[in-house]
Parts: structure tokens; C-alpha cells; sequence
């Protein structure tokens, strides 16, 4: 039932415990917000439907109330279920603070989004390069329905949290690679990223997927005087080969531009003696 509100508005302290509180609650679910969306609305929703996705949203006028049980109202102040965060800077900034227990992952991920809302949502200046508030506009001005743009923040915040859990994963299976003489080999099945495993010292990361093969180098390798460029005298390494001008860098293909490996004219067991003889020359 939704009617003219006429009840006391809730505290900063019940809002985090109504998130909290609907988030464990058992299906049916709802989640409302206003028509005409802006940013901490649209976000909020598409957040809370991202943490229950078989809770549909639904668009009233801002100044309704929402009795329904199982219903969490979002950016709107009128009802006993309503997260408005006023307190707190925006009801995106009071939703993220309020999951920090149960999904802390997702609240390091979402955390400068609810500061940038915190600010933009009380008309305040935010320097970040992309702006949410600017998005929606932009998407507004596109004749996109406040339906439309919710399905847009939906890919923003379900993106980011499929993103930085793959990175969990990326780091952790990163923890595992064998790092010796500062050379790190990854194989096909090693997704990780290189920039995890120089954080463990490895000062050479050799790679083979199906995109290719490749050798990075550190920072710390850079300063050392390492350079991948000598190794373009290499028979081994043919013309397909590309060397970055700053020597960091070989490959043979790579994701935007892949090639088959079994072309690159050495092996992976090959490329990574390349790398030992080249770093021990500059230890000399």
C-alpha cells in the first residue's frame, strides 16, 4: 500500500539497520526509489539489486510512503522503510558503509563511488575524473527512461563487482607462482597479473597464453639496467616480435592483438633462459 507519510523520519543508525535488516530478510523483496532518477537513487537501487537480484524496482513519486513488508525504500524520506542518508551524505554512501561487515570486499570497491555521492548528492564540488552524477545526466539527456538507467548502473556496479572479485582470484593464485631468480613463468591456465607478483620481488614475469607470449619487466629490474631490447639481435625472436622503445617490454601477440604462440619461434622453456641470461649479464 502506498500512501501520503506522515510518520516520524528514521535516524542514521535505523536506515543502516533497515539495509541490514532487508538484506537477510527471505524473499518476496522489493525495492522502491523515486521517479525522475539521480544518481544516489539509481545507484542505491541498482546496488541493492546487485546484493539481491530477484528484487524488482519499482519507480513511485518521491513523496510516497511504502508499507509493503519486504520493501526497502531508497533515496526518499517518507516511511518507516525509507533510507534517505541524510546523515551520512547519501543513501549510496549508507548502503556501502552498512554491507562493510558482511561483503567487505564490496565496500572497498564501491567506497570512493559513496564518497564521490556523499558530495555531488549534497551539491558539493567532487574532482574525480568520472563523475556518477554526470553519467546519469548524460544518460537523461540520451532520452534514456529511469527503467534504462538503472539497467545502465546495474552493468556499472555488477561490472565492478565481478572485476575486483577476479582480481581477488588473480592475487591469490599470484601468491603461488614459483618466483626463482627473480623470474616468475606463467602458463596458459595462469590468469594473474603481472604487477602482483612484482610485488612479491619478482623482477621478470615470462608468459604464455593463447594470446601469445611475452616478457615483462619491474620497475626495480628497469633500474637495475635491464633493458629487453638487446634481445632483438636474438635469432629466436623474429619480426613479429614487438619490444616497447623503453625495454620493458617483449611480446609475440598479447590480447589486443593475438598470435599463436607455437609461432613465436621459441618456447616458453627457451624464453625463460633468454631472461636468466640477460639478467645475469647485467648482474655481471
Amino acid at each position: 500500500m502506498v500512501k501520503p507519510n506522515k510518520a516520524k523520519k528514521n535516524n542514521a543508525n535505523q536506515e543502516r539497520e533497515i539495509v541490514q535488516f532487508w538484506l537477510e530478510m527471505e524473499e518476496p523483496l522489493g525495492i522502491v526509489t523515486h521517479i525522475d532518477v539521480d544518481a544516489d537513487a539509481v545507484f542505491s537501487a541498482a546496488l541493492l539489486q546487485t546484493l539481491r537480484p530477484s528484487a524488482p524496482v519499482t519507480f513511485l513519486r518521491a513523496d510516497k510512503e511504502v508499507e509493503a513488508e519486504g520493501v526497502i525504500v531508497v533515496d526518499m524520506m517518507n516511511g518507516p522503510r525509507a533510507v534517505k542518508g541524510l546523515a551520512h551524505g547519501s543513501a549510496f554512501g549508507l548502503i556501502v558503509k552498512a554491507i562493510k561487515d558482511k561483503h567487505p570486499l564490496l565496500y572497498k570497491t564501491l567506497s570512493p563511488w559513496a564518497k564521490q555521492l556523499n558530495l555531488t548528492d549534497k551539491a558539493k564540488p567532487c574532482n574525480d575524473r568520472v563523475v556518477l552524477a554526470d553519467m546519469v545526466n548524460a544518460w537523461k539527456e540520451c532520452g534514456l527512461t529511469d527503467r534504462e538507467i538503472l539497467e545502465r548502473a546495474l552493468e556499472l556496479v555488477g561490472g565492478k563487482w565481478k572485476w575486483v572479485k577476479r582480481r581477488q582470484q588473480q592475487s591469490e593464485r599470484a601468491a603461488t607462482i614459483p618466483i626463482e631468480n627473480g623470474i616468475a613463468v606463467l602458463g596458459v591456465e595462469d590468469r594473474v597479473k603481472a604487477k602482483d607478483l612484482f610485488r612479491r620481488e619478482a623482477l621478470a614475469v615470462v608468459r604464455e597464453n593463447e594470446d601469445g607470449m611475452a616478457i615483462v619487466l619491474s620497475k626495480k629490474a628497469q633500474k637495475t639496467g635491464l633493458n629487453l631490447s638487446s634481445l632483438k639481435n636474438d635469432d629466436a625472436f623474429g619480426e613479429d616480435w614487438f619490444f616497447h622503445p623503453d625495454g620493458w617490454l617483449a611480446s609475440y601477440g598479447g590480447p589486443k592483438a593475438p598470435k599463436n604462440p607455437r609461432d613465436a619461434g621459441i618456447s616458453i622453456a627457451e624464453l625463460e633462459e633468454r631472461t636468466k641470461v640477460l639478467m645475469a649479464e647485467v648482474n655481471q
